[in-house]
């Protein structure tokens, strides 16, 4: 039996977008955020992009014909105001309009369909990892049915319980978004 091969991808880009500062750009930002902070109008949501044809850590690739047998996006938590005892959903979300880590704001944020989510990821008080599994998804971004223009999580937008998390520009590269593919 052959050993399912297991990459991970790194964001070719990843920032957070926030309703108070609708026209500030965080794409240098070390940390990314879902949910809502101090009251209304105080919503964050993360914006992340994964290029599958070209791994930044990693020499291999998911070679043409392959199958996408599982994929699952990794963040690791650094903030977390969800009062104790209590759980909420982070929702995945297909992006379906382009964006630049260097330039998105609030204000031109990509749509999504915000009725549908691709993944809900309960979370509690606490720290460690939260995974949301984007199978379908990356599937479809490999086999062409999905155009690839990444993943949009959100957070409680109702009540302020602010989850954060590591970007790409954090110093320490474990604690990175990776998106893990395994393929046969």
């Amino acid at each position: 039996m052959a050993k399912v091969p297991n990459i991970f991808f790194e964001p070719l880009g990843d920032t957070y977008v926030a309703e108070f500062y609708r026209d500030v750009n965080f794409g240098a930002s070390p940390y990314l955020y879902a949910g809502r902070f101090q009251g209304p109008g105080d919503i964050y949501r993360t914006l992340l992009l994964f290029d599958l044809s070209s791994p930044r850590l990693s020499s291999n690739l998911i070679p043409p014909g392959a199958t996408i047998n599982e994929a699952f996006l990794r963040l690791t938590i650094y903030l977390n105001n969800i009062p104790l005892g209590t759980t909420i959903f982070l929702n995945a979300y297909q992006l379906l309009s382009p964006w630049s880590e260097n330039t998105v704001t609030w204000n031109t944020q990509p749509n999504f369909n915000a009725l549908t989510p691709v993944y809900s990821a309960p979370v509690s008080s606490g720290f460690g990892t939260i995974e949301f599994n984007l199978t379908n998804l990356v599937r479809g971004w490999f086999e062409g049915g999905a155009v690839n223009v990444g993943v949009l999580i959100t957070g409680d937008e109702v009540n302020n319980r602010l989850v954060g998390f590591f970007s790409e520009q954090f110093p320490n590269t474990n604690l990175w978004p990776r998106l893990y593919v395994n393929w046969t």
